[in-house]
């Protein structure tokens, strides 16, 4: 389950203490080492004005320019395997509103995270979470796929609680707390996770709902589609060399795809080459296309 971790103490840490405490002294590929980082994370939200700090100097510096940070996510740091950031959560009065739009904030959806996490409650009530497990590897990732999603228990996260999610093994579902809160999380961010399947969950069904649009995996898949459209032969051979060789199953899957709509009397023989791939969502998903011209 996804682990709370009991820290009480009143020391100060500054931003810049707490990445060198990360960068020098925390092995990002042991979940255990990353625990350890409790209670200087701890240490952190008990400076109060950080996030405000941040956010004062964003406002003063990028409002001046184009680029505007996301309503949700403020960056702190960011070092090798690891970035430094606060999550913002509005409020139920604020959904209900209509003034933030809940899909923008995960509200009231079951998602698990393809990156190990450590959060602590920073500012406010904070939310209310239900909990759940499952086995990451036991799935193959196709929307509506059964998942062996077992409840944990149904937590209010609250100011100074600090907890641990899994990649990939912990599900939890936020929801909207009364008064605006504030989590500051430690990510780890390994070059692997911009490869790994992150997903939404239908808690009734147990089921596969669908990727997020976020995702690395989501965002190339959308860039080929459109790269489909508007392609020549150039964009072909890309296509041909994404579907061969790219790490990503999904991305594989989407350049296979993206072929299909530039060349669609060449469809089968783009399949069969899909269905010999060696990962079962993308031979499947090939499968499902010749189906229908075998028969």
């Amino acid at each position: 389950m996804a682990l709370v971790l009991q820290v009480d103490n009143s020391k100060i840490a500054t931003l810049g203490d707490f990445v060198e405490f990360v960068r020098s002294g925390v092995d990002l590929t042991d979940t255990d080492s990353i625990a350890s980082a409790a209670p200087m994370l701890r240490s952190l939200a008990n400076d109060h004005t950080l996030v405000v700090d941040h956010l004062n100097r964003l406002v003063k510096e990028r409002f001046r320019k184009q680029a505007v940070p996301s309503a949700q996510v403020v960056v702190l740091a960011a070092a090798p395997g690891f970035y430094v950031r606060a999550n913002i959560w509005p409020s139920n009065a604020d959904v209900a509103a209509g003034r933030v739009y809940q899909d923008q904030f995960a509200y009231n959806v079951a998602h698990d995270h393809n990156y190990n996490f450590l959060t602590v409650g920073y500012y406010g009530p904070g939310y209310v979470t239900d909990l759940y497990e499952y086995d990451f590897e036991k799935i193959e990732g196709f929307p509506g796929e059964k998942v062996d999603l077992r409840f944990v228990e149904t937590l209010h996260f609250k100011t100074g609680m600090v907890m641990l999610y899994r990649a990939s093994k912990d599900v939890h579902l936020q929801h909207p707390p009364n008064d605006l809160s504030l989590t500051l999380n430690l990510l780890v961010a390994p070059d692997t996770v911009r490869l790994r399947d992150q997903y939404y969950f239908d808690l009734e069904k147990s089921t596969l709902l669908n990727f997020p649009n976020e995702l690395n995996s989501s965002m190339r898949g959308s860039l080929l589609r459109i790269a489909a459209q508007l392609g020549d032969g150039n964009t072909e051979e890309l296509l041909h060399d994404l579907a061969a060789r790219h790490p990503c199953r999904r991305t594989r899957l989407a350049a296979y795809e993206a072929l299909v709509q530039m060349r669609p009397t060449a469809a089968n023989r783009l399949w069969e080459l899909a269905a010999a791939d060696p990962e079962p969502y993308v031979a499947k998903s090939a499968r499902q296309h010749l189906a229908p011209a075998a028969a």
